[in-house]
């Protein structure tokens, strides 16, 4: 009986762990569309069209890191035992996530030209980045306190 009161406990506080998780990074997905609007200043027929673009390259973007964290990052920590032929591997790998990531970026700004004023696509990455910005300034003063 204790046991299974224990492994309740632990799936109950993982389950919430996982929900906390989701909201967050819906929080932040949020915030970076809102973000997004106010520095393109989208029209409302730019945003129909922009927006359902927009969320399919988020979406790979998603994917393609995601990936390189199951299948590259998680062997930084091993790199200072690897061979040489390893750490090789290793690095061909990171160059062929990099390519796949501007490739990625290539693909989706003929797409965003389609349906934005070129001004405007290239304000979209400038957003980017300054969302990320903003967003790691914020939590590194979190980490502050």
């Amino acid at each position: 009986m204790k046991k299974i009161i224990f492994l309740f406990l632990l799936w109950s506080v993982g389950t919430n762990a996982l929900l906390a998780q989701k909201n967050n990074r819906d929080k932040i997905e949020s915030l970076k569309v809102g973000f997004i609007s106010t520095q393109l200043n989208l029209s409302t027929e730019e945003a129909e069209r922009f927006w359902p673009v927009y969320n399919k390259f988020n979406d790979e973007q998603i994917k393609l890191k995601r990936n390189a964290k199951l299948n590259i990052l998680d062997e930084l920590d091993a790199v200072n035992t690897m061979s040489a032929s390893d750490a090789d591997k290793y690095l061909q790998e990171m160059i062929q996530f990099k390519s796949n990531e501007v490739e990625l970026i290539k693909r989706y700004s003929i797409e965003f030209k389609k349906v934005l004023p070129v001004q405007k696509v290239v304000m979209l990455f400038k957003a980017e980045n300054d969302f990320k910005k903003e967003l790691l300034k914020q939590l590194k003063d979190r980490n502050k306190r």
